[in-house]
């Protein structure tokens, strides 16, 4: 058994399905869509954050020829997703359980980076442009990675799709090559 297969069995993460995958091939054309999104900046968290963009920018295509798998971590609601404060509470808790299941694959050796939709929330209100206060705390937005998570998803036989009353959070452990 692999160790991120043991640590997801671990009481405080049985609400969620684990998944190892492949990691995403770089498609430059999706990240500069993703890149101009995030510009756009509906959610109010572009440059206001170190796990969003521009702070969290990077040579996406350099990191991900560096990681050697992904652990897709999901956990499904049932709830109107349009209700921003229900909506609000559970990507705390999201936040905090995905961290904790990071955070057990670090104290195990492995070399991991987390990603989830939207901006990390560790701190509250984040330091940045001053410097991260804790960068190994830190949950990054899988929007700065520019993925078509949807050709992503299907690769690998998990449908990305959003119902009426019930959606599904998704976050992505990159597990480093050599791990």
């Amino acid at each position: 058994m692999e160790t991120w297969e043991s640590v997801s069995l671990l009481r405080e993460f049985e609400a969620y399905k684990f998944k190892k995958v492949h990691v995403p091939e770089y498609d430059e054309n999706a990240y500069q869509i993703a890149f101009r999104k995030c510009k756009e900046n509906k959610c109010g968290t572009y440059d206001t954050n170190w796990g969003c963009n521009p702070g969290a920018k990077r040579d996406v295509k350099e990191f991900l020829a560096q990681q050697d798998f992904v652990i897709i971590v999901a956990r499904t609601f049932e709830a109107d997703y349009k209700d921003n404060e229900l909506l609000d509470n559970i990507t705390m808790d999201i936040q905090r359980t995905f961290r904790k299941f990071i955070i057990e694959l670090r104290d195990n050796n492995v070399d991991c980076t987390g990603f989830l939709d939207g901006p990390c929330r560790y701190c509250g209100v984040c330091a940045y442009p001053e410097p991260c206060r804790f960068p190994d705390m830190m949950i990054q937005s899988v929007s700065t990675l520019g993925l078509n998570l949807t050709k992503w998803f299907e690769e690998f036989g998990e449908p990305f799709e959003f119902h009426e009353g019930r959606f599904t959070l998704y976050g992505m452990v990159f597990v480093r090559a050599g791990a």
